[in-house]
């Protein structure tokens, strides 16, 4: 691929999405463009960008969604969600308990793992929370990601990273080789089509977001953007969960960290964000001649997941 080709797609994903890729991503977003390639049928790499150049808005959106959606797995990190389950709902039960509702959002919830693995959650946890109203909701910027999450349909591969045969065996069934979730956690969650560079519809506050390895693919000016918008969603107090040791520039100016708990934030409130800070960022980097300049052959980096 050239040099100002790979720029393009980089250019069309942080106009689009946001997404601040570089060269390290390179492999990752070859391989998901040859795969795009291949199931639309064009003759090369050089069709697709020709076309892309001409505004076209739906195959655009096609391929950001495309190199967009990521790879998740359930109850990713363990510890995390072990403190959510044993830390935050035992506080959250506690504020909550004079209207018995909590709402939850998982942004950037790609194939619906972990959203399903808050129900699953939620579900072990039902005693605690009888007659209360749960809602949990998940968004993605891929309406692909977001399709396979409302099916909840999973292959073998899937359903195995990060379940236990127990938990398996109990929240989902059989379904022509693959794995289905059933009723009782699917009943618990929706799912919707949401860029994070998009204004929140509604008005629900939520007590909890899973933002989880997703804001470390933008920049540092959309960072402080959408943790803004996130934390005036959230009531003071609310928690805010990140990926695993997830160093995010801007999130003391909304959050401090949850004493004893793993990549657990806690909301400080709109009104006292505001009197802490006050300013923006921005990011320019010198333009460069690149466009007959081939990408190099980058040292394929062992953390690299085909």
């Amino acid at each position: 691929m050239l040099k100002k080709d790979f720029n393009f797609l980089l250019k069309l994903m942080k106009e689009n999405a946001g997404w601040q890729f570089d060269e390290k991503n390179y492999f990752v977003i070859e391989k998901k463009i040859a795969n795009f390639i291949r199931g639309k049928n064009y003759g090369s790499e050089e069709d697709l960008i020709n076309e892309l150049r001409t505004g076209n808005r739906t195959l655009i959106n096609q391929v950001v969604e495309t190199i967009a959606f990521s790879d998740t797995m359930f109850f990713r990190d363990a510890e995390v969600f072990a403190d959510f389950k044993n830390k935050v709902l035992p506080k959250l039960k506690d504020k909550c308990r004079s209207r018995k509702e909590i709402n939850v959002w998982s942004v950037g919830c790609s194939s619906g793992q972990e959203t399903y693995s808050i129900a699953i959650i939620f579900d072990k946890c039902k005693k605690n929370f009888q007659n209360w109203k749960i809602n949990i909701s998940g968004s993605d910027i891929s309406v692909v990601a977001i399709n396979k999450s409302q099916r909840g349909l999973y292959n073998n591969f899937e359903i195995q990273t990060g379940l236990s045969i127990d938990d398996i065996l109990e929240y989902f069934e059989i379904n022509r080789e693959q794995w289905l979730a059933k009723d009782i956690i699917r009943h618990k969650v929706d799912f919707r089509h949401y860029n994070v560079l998009d204004d929140i519809a509604g008005t629900n506050k939520f007590e909890v977001v899973f933002c989880r390895n997703l804001l470390k693919y933008f920049d540092t000016e959309h960072q402080d953007e959408i943790l803004k918008r996130l934390s005036e969603r959230q009531p003071q107090g609310g928690y805010l969960i990140l990926g695993k040791n997830e160093k995010i520039p801007a999130l003391d100016k909304y959050y401090y960290p949850a004493s004893g708990m793993s990549d657990i934030y806690i909301a400080i409130g709109k009104q006292q964000a505001e009197t802490v800070f006050n300013g923006n960022i921005s990011i320019s980097a010198p333009a460069k001649n690149d466009d007959k300049e081939q990408m190099p052959s980058f040292t394929r980096p062992k953390e690299f997941i085909r």
